[in-house]
């Protein structure tokens, strides 16, 4: 093989899978996420359970997804916290987000005491 056809094929594959690559990110993009406290001020719980308890139930709805994905963890996007006495401001953390439909939502709330009541009835729209 000449080094010009190598040279054409290797385009043309590039070109290919930087195609790929564009519809795959428009799927993952077109997807609705939600994070652990969106989740649960939908289901109906107050801002300040949410404050208080959203984390542990957060702990409990990534060991769900963990379970169910072999390990591995869900995507993450930051948050900036509440302003409090060292950051005026508040400071960004790193939260997990989901699906708006996972079933680890549903089934980490309903494991963690806390949030348990609120998600009984809840069926978020998908």
């Amino acid at each position: 093989m000449s080094a010009t056809a190598r040279r054409t094929r290797r385009r043309a594959l590039a070109a290919e899978l930087r195609d790929r690559r564009r519809e795959n990110r428009a799927h993952r993009d077109a997807t609705t996420r939600v994070k652990v406290s969106d989740f649960l001020l939908g289901a109906g719980m107050p801002q300040e359970e949410v404050d208080r308890y959203g984390s542990w139930a957060g702990r409990h709805i990534v060991s769900k997804y963990r379970a169910a994905h072999h390990g591995h963890a869900p995507r993450t996007t930051y948050k900036r916290t509440k302003p409090c006495k060292g950051a005026p401001k508040g400071r960004w953390i790193k939260v997990y987000v989901y699906r708006a439909a996972d079933p680890a939502l549903m089934a980490g709330a309903s494991a963690y005491g806390r949030t348990a009541p609120y998600v009984a009835e809840y069926a978020p729209a998908a």
